[in-house]
C-alpha cells in the first residue's frame, strides 16, 4: 500500500471518529486514543485534526 493510500485511510477513519463523536457514541479520550493508533498503523506523521 503506497503512503498516499495510507493517508487517505487514515483521513476516511478520522472523519469517521468524528461522526461518532458528534453523535456521543464514543468520548474525546476514546477519540483521542484510537487516533493515536490510527496514526501509528498508517504511518502518518502529521496529524491536523
Amino acid at each position: 500500500m503506497s503512503q498516499d493510500q495510507k493517508n487517505a485511510s487514515f483521513a476516511y477513519s478520522v472523519n469517521l471518529l468524528r461522526l461518532l463523536l458528534g453523535m456521543k457514541l464514543i468520548t474525546e479520550d476514546e477519540y483521542r486514543t484510537i487516533v493515536k493508533i490510527s496514526a501509528a498503523y498508517y504511518g502518518a506523521e502529521i496529524i491536523c485534526v
